[in-house]
């Protein structure tokens, strides 16, 4: 009798065991399987972080040794789902592929105020809400009724400030219909209309798709750089926000991050072409460089990576 009981303990102890290795294996690969929900190709250089937790594959449990401060070349980016929403880079060092969280890597920067800004530590103002009632509230025309992008400009007016320009669109939106979500300087990122909902600023091909902000001129090296700065952490943060990937904006419609002046020549609908002459003339006036679509991209990715 005592050995049937003794039997018995043992199946029950036996089983007991191999659920608790199948429920902690279904949970350390739930635990360590990253879900992508997109992912996009780059071309970047960056360095490793000290301690920068290195993988093989995106899914691996094992983790790889590279050194410290390692020059590695950023060839994709992964957005996920379940990993507290991570993004992971597809680095390549010594002809091999390796994942890192993008927190870990700090892009080289290939122009001269991105660079500034990089040294600077990416400095950013926070966003200040100042949400106006007196412009319409309709939702975006996307499936997911969430924006798929950004959408930039800047004022064309010298020597104005935010306050101005704000007041300015207030006052004529009853006649003019148009306004944008935020407005960005050197020191305030101010959001005065719901990116719930779509701004009235780049025409009918692209307002109801896209968050969009302006910019004040600047006079000032310094002044330049941090609003190019807040602008890129703002973009970042709105992308951040809807999962949505860092990318150019293309003739077929797809990417997330637009100029007006790419609004005019790819969907239409309006003919402005802005910020493309006030960032290349600052630029160049003021650090001797140019400044285009794709280093402003640059810098938002190196702000998201943050994120």
């Amino acid at each position: 009798m005592a050995k049937r009981k003794k039997k018995q303990n043992l199946i029950y102890l036996s089983l007991i065991i191999i659920v608790a290795a199948i429920i902690g294996g279904s949970w350390f690969y739930s635990h360590h399987t990253r879900e992508v929900s997109n992912s996009y190709a780059v071309s970047e250089t960056a360095t490793l972080s000290s301690g920068a937790r290195v993988y093989n594959s995106l899914s691996a449990i094992q983790r790889a040794n590279l050194p410290d401060q390692a020059l590695v070349k950023v060839n994709r980016y992964y957005l996920t789902s379940n990993d507290n929403d991570d993004t992971y880079a597809r680095l390549n060092y010594n002809g091999k592929n390796y994942f890192v969280r993008a927190t870990d890597i700090e892009l080289k920067m290939n122009n001269e105020i991105n660079n500034y800004l990089s040294q600077s530590g990416l400095p950013h103002a926070k966003i200040t809400k100042q949400i106006s009632s007196i412009f319409e509230q309709r939702g975006y025309s996307t499936s997911s009724g969430n924006p798929r992008g950004v959408v930039i400009h800047d004022t064309g007016n010298e020597n104005s400030t935010i306050s101005s320009e704000v007041s300015y669109m207030k006052q004529n939106y009853s006649s003019t219909r148009v306004f944008v979500h935020t407005f960005i300087d050197n020191q305030q990122i101010l959001n005065i209309a719901d990116t719930k909902y779509m701004a009235e600023g780049a025409g009918p091909y692209a307002n109801p798709y896209f968050v969009q902000f302006e910019m004040p001129h600047e006079y000032t090296a310094a002044s330049f750089a941090n609003q190019l700065g807040n602008a890129a952490y703002y973009t970042a943060y709105i992308l951040k926000q809807n999962n949505l990937p860092v990318t150019k904006g293309t003739k077929d419609g797809g990417g997330t991050v637009w100029t007006h002046a790419m609004i005019s020549s790819y969907l239409g609908g309006t003919d402005h072409e802005d910020p493309i002459s006030y960032w290349s003339t600052t630029a160049r006036k003021l650090f001797g460089t140019t400044y285009n679509i794709n280093n402003f991209v640059e810098l938002v990715q190196a702000y998201y990576n943050q994120m």
